[in-house]
């Protein structure tokens, strides 16, 4: 570890973007789309096209965001992206029309791509020995997110009814400016060992854009990313649904977003024990065993059982696949390579809530687009199991060639 940095306050500041840009900025549209579909009137298909043009703005940046931190420094970026999607929160509480949400939803997207890759570069360059750590207490900041919106939805509705998610918007709106103050005063842009000019020029292409580690871990990320906003959009609404009360509901919701808090430091320090593949595979199965659950058996106690395991695995896969992608090349590369992985997990995060939409709306309802993310999981899983067999043995040879 890095002297003279406290990673106490590191793992603050990182929550704290993280509780701005990934939960407030983008999965606490699951928990607020039932009020804002009535109050706008959309449809199942435009409601799932906001989760879908979110992530439009997110792919669009988020490979030129770990381009830059490379270029320019992670913390500049960090706050930019903060302070944007504190803009795109604000905006929300004003609009009017569909329209008018899907601007929004893009400033978001971008925002979360400017800050997000940068900050695990950040974390990642200052710990490197506990990155599993690490990314999981920065990725744990997704599942207080949506545990804030899941417990203040309900009070919110009731104290102004059909506008509450309008207050709610505004309210993350203000609390990310603080976020974004906080990484301003606690973060400092890592030492990170640079390659001589030459070599990167070399090796650029070679050691990220076609690493066949790199492209197996981006493949499992891209499928990830294209099951597990289905649930964070729809799952909601299948609870109602399924004749339960809003207000349980939402408390069931909760429960997955307080088990996720756990589970990002959960699975990132077991990871670092018995090793990050075999930690994701268990993950991925888990998650995909929480979405049939949940189909099969739709009533109360089915659905806190599919919220235990999905809380306590979903997160984690996140930051398991992070913490891989970092693994598979030389540090100076890591901003790099994550955003490269990143740019698949938001093509499938386009993919997932506009066809999750569509299916709900004409083939087999909310069910049918559950019954898609765990298909969607067990692939990703038998991927995983190649994804062990093919990076064991250069990642060994690649700490062998570092220690001689």
């Amino acid at each position: 570890m890095k002297q003279g940095q406290p990673i106490w306050r590191y793992a603050f500041a990182s929550v704290m973007v993280t509780i701005s840009t990934l939960g407030f900025g983008r999965m606490s549209y699951g928990i607020l789309m039932p009020s804002m579909k009535d109050s706008l009137s959309l449809s199942y298909e435009q409601a799932g096209m906001l989760a879908t043009t979110n992530s439009i703005g997110y792919l669009g940046m988020v490979l030129f965001a770990g381009i830059l931190a490379a270029k320019w420094g992670s913390k500049k970026l960090v706050v930019f992206g903060t302070v944007l999607v504190s803009a795109g929160l604000l905006y929300m509480a004003s609009v009017q029309s569909y329209a008018a949400s899907l601007a929004g939803m893009i400033i978001m997207g971008v925002g979360t791509a400017f800050a997000y890759t940068p900050l695990v570069n950040i974390v990642v360059g200052w710990f490197p020995e506990r990155r599993g750590m690490m990314i999981g207490f920065l990725v744990s900041g997704l599942g207080l997110g949506t545990l804030i919106s899941s417990m203040l939805i309900p009070f919110f509705s009731t104290w102004f009814a059909i506008d509450g998610w309008r207050y709610l918007w505004l309210l993350y709106g203000f609390l990310s400016l603080l976020f974004a103050l906080a990484a301003l005063i606690i973060l400092r842009d890592p030492p990170i060992p640079l390659l001589k000019k030459e070599q990167k020029d070399l090796s650029l292409w070679r050691e990220v854009y076609v690493h066949k580690g790199v492209l197996l871990v981006a493949f499992i990320y891209g499928l990830i990313g294209f099951a597990y906003l289905i649930p964070q959009s729809f799952l909601f609404s299948f609870i109602l649904e399924s004749r339960i009360d809003r207000f349980v509901a939402g408390q069931i919701m909760a429960l997955g977003g307080l088990m996720s808090i756990f589970s990002g430091p959960l699975w990132g320090t077991i990871s670092d024990k018995i090793g990050r593949r075999k930690s994701l595979n268990i993950t991925l199965v888990t998650g995909a065993l929480s979405m049939f659950i949940a189909v099969i058996y739709p009533v109360f106690i089915g659905f806190i059982i599919g919220q235990l395991f999905w809380g306590i695995t979903v997160v984690g896969m996140l930051s398991l696949i992070q913490a891989l992608s970092t693994e598979q090349i030389h540090p100076s590369y890591a901003p790099i390579a994550l955003g490269y992985v990143t740019v698949y997990f938001a093509s499938g995060q386009l993919l997932g809530p506009g066809l999750a939409g569509w299916m709900i709306d004409h083939i087999g309802g909310i069910s049918s687009a559950l019954l898609l993310c765990c298909g969607l999981l067990l692939l990703a899983f038998l991927f995983s199991l190649r994804l062990q067999l093919k990076t064991d043995t250069k990642r060994v040879k690649w700490v062998l060639n570092r220690r001689a």
